[in-house]
């Protein structure tokens, strides 16, 4: 796993080995910081996808993220989903929230809501307490799929 870049709150990392691009939140970021670190994520993945003959399972870890504020969880309904499923064209994404029974039930919502939002693009998204489990449902995808 090679590290991609290093910003004031979020690491971005590549794992070419298992065709995971993985982002890690590591420090509560300010608004601004939320927004331009997910967007400079969305424009490696994009950059590197194209490295790959199947498709690369984007994984983020948002243990350490803390609680999102209304401003920048509407910014998230409203730009970067269809950011995320659309323009990136992601199809395997699963989240790292550890547990936290609120940000369980939050991804629990999201989930069954980008599933029927994108219904027609063969989308597989979940939550896990660790990066092992992820990696697991991966390795899954890739048997069901490829």
């Amino acid at each position: 796993m090679r590290s991609l870049f290093k910003g004031a709150c979020v690491e971005c990392f590549l794992d070419a080995d298992a065709r995971v691009f993985y982002h890690v939140w590591y420090a509560k970021p300010t608004s601004m910081q939320f927004r331009e670190g997910l967007i400079k994520v969305l424009d490696e993945y994009i950059i590197h996808k194209k490295d790959f003959k199947e498709p690369l399972h984007w994984l983020a870890d948002t243990r350490d993220l803390g609680v999102i504020g209304m401003d920048d969880q509407g910014w998230l309904e409203q730009v970067w989903n269809d950011m995320l499923f659309t323009k990136a064209e992601v199809r395997s994404y699963g989240v790292i929230i550890g547990n936290d029974i609120f940000a369980r039930y939050t991804m629990e919502k999201f989930i069954i809501t980008m599933q029927q939002l994108y219904a027609d693009k063969d989308l597989n998204i979940a939550a896990f307490p660790d990066k092992e489990s992820a990696y697991k449902w991966f390795r899954e995808i890739d048997t069901i799929k490829f």
